[in-house]
């Protein structure tokens, strides 16, 4: 996402805070864009993109506020691991989990995502039984419109409003979890760094979150697979090689990315301008939604005493 696209996306999310649904135009009929040919669908839709992120954002932004918000009622290791992910789906209320039932960086990932997903959840009904409903719907119809064409890929995430915000979320809650871990191990080679040092270290390196959240749907999951470890799986973790712990008279200070290309020889032709996750702009223009998440994955870490030296 260059600067300018992120200063549009900004702009677009700030003017829709203050709108109401007659100020918008209205929307291609789903059926009559499906029979236009590529080209034309194609222009329209970049035009919408805008929108569509924007929307996406203001939701973002709202339920990363609320899960921050509620933290002493609903601490992120006081969630039952359930279907939650798969299903994003929340039916009642979770139960209280145990105490140290938190003892590693994948379980602590769960416990995030299970976390956001629940206050996202919370958030789409109060937009829905608010004069911002119409939010809502908006999203749900620019979605309908991406869907023509789309991917299969592209579609399942795009198969509802909340899937598509939470899909970002999610990739964001994870990517989070998972630099983490591997900023712990890297700091690792600095074993006179005190834990509050190495969750100082790891407050400031927010950067390749941020360079994940650049990229769009088709590109984000190769730029992520092209940090994995060899054989990764559902639990393997971020290879070191590609990090590098830049330091202050000999104490490590930031951990960034190499200066690469981090997708690779482009997979998927681009097509549209790159808008990046939807939660990496803020609608506010205060700390964008992957921001707080990223501090508060370090925190809870460092209060789980997971970057305590090893």
């Amino acid at each position: 996402m260059t600067a300018g696209a992120e200063r549009r996306l900004a702009v677009r999310a700030r003017q829709l805070t203050t709108s109401s649904s007659d100020d918008l135009e209205p929307l291609p009929d789903p059926d009559e864009l499906a029979n236009e040919d590529e080209h034309r669908r194609h222009e329209v839709l970049q035009d919408l993109r805008l929108e569509l992120h924007a929307i996406s954002s203001i939701l973002a932004d709202a339920a990363v506020g609320r899960t921050l918000g509620e933290r002493p009622s609903y601490p992120p290791y006081g969630l039952v691991r359930s279907m939650h992910s798969e299903t994003r789906m929340l039916v009642s209320d979770p139960e209280a989990v145990q105490e140290g039932s938190i003892p590693g960086f994948l379980e602590l990932g769960k416990a995030l995502v299970d976390t956001t997903v629940f206050h996202l959840d919370r958030e789409f009904h109060r937009y829905r039984h608010s004069d911002k409903a119409w939010m809502i719907q908006r999203l749900e119809d620019l979605l309908a419109l991406f869907r023509i064409g789309a991917g299969p890929l592209t579609k399942s995430r795009m198969r509802d409003g909340l899937s598509f915000v939470y899909g970002g979320l999610h990739f964001g809650t994870g990517v989070c979890v998972q630099l983490a871990e591997v900023m712990s191990r890297l700091l690792d080679a600095f074993p006179e760094a005190t834990p509050q040092e190495r969750t100082a270290v790891m407050a400031r390196s927010i950067r390749p979150a941020y360079r994940l959240a650049a990229h769009n749907i088709d590109h984000v999951i190769f730029a992520y697979k092209n940090l994995q470890a060899p054989g990764s799986g559902p639990t393997t973790w971020m290879k070191a090689e590609p990090f590098v712990v830049q330091t202050s008279e000999d104490r490590p200070w930031r951990i960034d990315l190499e200066d690469h290309d981090l997708v690779g020889p482009k997979p998927i032709s681009v097509t549209y301008d790159t808008l990046g996750c939807p939660a990496r702009t803020s609608p506010s223009g205060g700390s964008s939604a992957i921001a707080e998440l990223w501090g508060w994955t370090v925190e809870l870490a460092h209060e789980l005493e997971l970057i305590s030296p090893r």
